[in-house]
């Protein structure tokens, strides 16, 4: 899957993991201060209360009804937060156990999230004796607001979290889709330049290193278009030079190889004749014999002028400097 992906598609990939990687990061660590930051409300709370408690009910006795006044005072603390006072007796029952409700308006956290953070509640005993008769105040810790408020605020940054991460994946789709739109460009370009039109041109525009790439495609595609039509002209030339090159020969072979053959023809039918006589003329057939061996002579030399200018003999084995002198020599 991921060989197939385009570039795009892979930076745009690689965005989306880190950013749901930081957003999974951050949600990790804030539920994992949620611990130690509850477990530290709880035992300031507890702390607090048992402090309070211990310096109101120290007086307890000197009251007028001290039975009385610690209901009240159990009334009285049970609205502290976080905590809730229960009156108990010398046996551990409870005589006035009170709690009050979250007055925090927040989404209630789910079970693993409560049991995680504060897996069990804590209480401390504060021993009061009202004439004799002893009993005690039960402090227990209910971080019900803390833990909300801690969820709350969780649930916020992910959801915070989760918008601003899709605002920044789309506005980098955005960048990363303009710098690399070149690259289509650039595909397109050398498709065209693979299919022989050398005109074609790739605007640069990108980033600097893919505006320098169009540059370089564009001088590369113009070099290309100057190399083909000097090919072009080259070939034409080529052409045009074997057609002047033919003519030349055929022209020779009609100037001087014509009348060679024609001269050696007339001699040759001389001979015939002086063959077909009673009385052939020694000399007669000497000249007619001496003047064929010029004709052959002359052709010979002819036929090494038109060999030597089609193919030097020495250009194979003497190399080309020699032939070329040679040739020189020869046109001279």
């Amino acid at each position: 899957m991921w060989q197939n992906l385009s570039l795009r598609g892979r930076i745009n990939l690689l965005l989306a993991l880190l950013l749901a990687l930081g957003l999974a990061v951050n949600i990790g660590r804030q539920i994992a201060e949620a611990g130690p930051r509850v477990q530290a409300e709880d035992q300031s709370v507890i702390r607090l209360a048992r402090e309070f408690i211990e310096m109101i009910v120290a007086d307890l006795n000197e009251a007028p009804d001290p039975d009385a006044r610690l209901n009240q005072i159990a009334r009285d603390l049970s609205r502290l937060r976080h905590v809730s006072i229960a009156l108990h007796d010398s046996g551990g029952n409870p005589l006035t156990p009170r709690r009050l409700g979250s007055d925090v308006d927040t989404r209630a956290p789910p079970a693993w999230f409560v049991s995680l953070v504060h897996p069990e509640q804590t209480a401390v005993s504060v021993p009061v004796s009202i004439r004799g008769k002893p009993g005690s105040l039960v402090i227990t810790s209910h971080p019900d607001d803390e833990i909300a408020e801690i969820w709350d605020g969780i649930v916020t940054q992910l959801e915070v979290g989760s918008v601003i991460a899709l605002a920044l994946f789309f506005l980098m789709m955005k960048v990363v889709g303009r710098a690399l739109a070149p690259l289509q460009s650039l595909a397109d370009a050398m498709g065209k330049l693979e299919s022989g039109h050398y005109e074609a041109r790739v605007a640069p525009g990108g980033a600097p290193e893919l505006a320098a790439i169009c540059t370089r495609l564009n001088h590369l595609a113009a070099t290309l278009g100057e190399a083909v039509e000097d090919k072009r002209r080259l070939a034409e030339r080529a052409v045009s030079l074997q057609d002047i090159e033919r003519k030349e020969i055929a022209r020779e072979l009609h100037d001087e190889f014509g009348p060679y053959l024609f001269s050696l023809r007339a001699h040759a039918s001389a001979l015939a004749k002086q063959a077909d006589g009673r009385e052939p003329s020694a000399d007669a057939v000497r000249k007619h014999g001496s003047a064929m061996l010029e004709q052959i002579n002359a052709l010979q030399q002819f036929n090494r002028r038109v060999l030597e200018r089609l193919r030097p003999v020495g250009l194979a084995e003497l190399g080309l400097r020699q032939a070329l002198e040679s040739l020189s020599r020869l046109w001279r």
